[in-house]
Formats: structure tokens, sequence, C-alpha cells
């Protein structure tokens, strides 16, 4: 199914994955991604965000306000925890795309939840009835806030909402495809 997003959109996705781990959470939610689209400042949704005021760090340390049961960020992050035994991902990483090929060691990732799936949904779905055949990290922004979830009141309370964003998104999107 990813084979349809741009570079972008993956690597925003990634990003969503890496977060999600980051924070010690056991599944990838729409916050993740709203995160993950954050952190990509050269797509058109990290551009959009920025131009709110929000970034990754901004939307990460916004988090608490929405989902009160998240932490500002995992005690131990994983690859600290693997070196603290003296294994280096990173050494893992580069021996295993030299072996492999580029991409071949991945960490397990969570599940997305119902609100991350309902997201890159409706991300296909935004892409679609705007005649793209592809999805980029500005469907990806539509897709979120299409649906209720912590994201979404983040994105809210930058002023965000789907009726501001839509215009936006379109304009950029017709600038440039991603």
């Amino acid at each position: 199914m990813f084979e349809i997003f741009s570079g972008f959109a993956r690597e925003a996705i990634m990003r969503a994955q890496d977060e999600a781990i980051g924070l010690g959470d056991d599944f990838v939610g729409a916050e993740h991604l709203l995160i993950g689209l954050a952190g990509v400042p050269a797509g058109v949704a990290g551009r959009l965000l920025a131009e709110h005021g929000l970034g990754a760090e901004q939307a990460r340390s916004r988090l608490g306000d929405f989902r009160p049961d998240a932490r500002p960020e995992a005690e131990i992050a994983p690859a600290e925890a693997l070196a603290a035994i003296g294994i280096d991902v990173a050494e893992i990483r580069q021996r295993a795309d030299e072996t492999f090929g580029p991409g071949a060691f991945v960490y397990p990732r969570p599940a997305y939840d119902a609100a991350a799936r309902a997201a890159l949904e409706q991300s296909v779905a935004q892409a679609q009835a705007l005649g793209d055949d592809y999805v980029g990290t500005g469907h990806m922004l539509l897709g979120v806030l299409a649906g209720d979830s912590a994201g979404t009141r983040i994105l809210g309370s930058v002023g965000l909402d789907e009726a501001a964003a839509r215009p936006l998104v379109v304009s950029q999107l017709a600038e440039r495809r991603e």
C-alpha cells in the first residue's frame, strides 16, 4: 500500500513510527502521524505546519495537553538501552545495509490504532478526490484532520481545522508536486 506514498510521506510515516517507539507507545496514532508530518519540513504539510508555529517539537510538547497519558519522552530510548549493553544500532543498520541492501534492518514497528488507520485511509481518499495518483504529506494532513484524535485537537489548538487547511493544502499541492 505504501508504494503510492511520496518519499516525503513515507518519511513522515517512518518518523511517526519512531515517535511512537520513542514515546514508549505500543501503537502509532494520528498524533504520531502529525508529529511525523511536522518532522518533514520540506513537505507540503511540514511547511504549512511551520507557518502555524507547529514543528515536531511543538506538536510533541502539546501532546500531553490532548492525551493525558502521553509521556513527554521515553525514559530510555531503545537504541540507548541497546547501547548500554554494548550494541551499536547504527553499526548494525550499516552492516545489514551493506550485506542485504538498504533498509534491510527494521525495528519491530508498533501497530496503527484505529485513528491512524482512518487517517491513512482518508489520506488516500483525499488524494483520489483531488485527482492525484500519489499520497503526499498534504493529503496526509487532510487525512489527520478528517478524524477526531489527539492529532486533530493539536491542530485545532493552532487554528487548523479541515476547512482552514484544505485550501492551503490544495494551493501548495498545485504549486509543487511532492
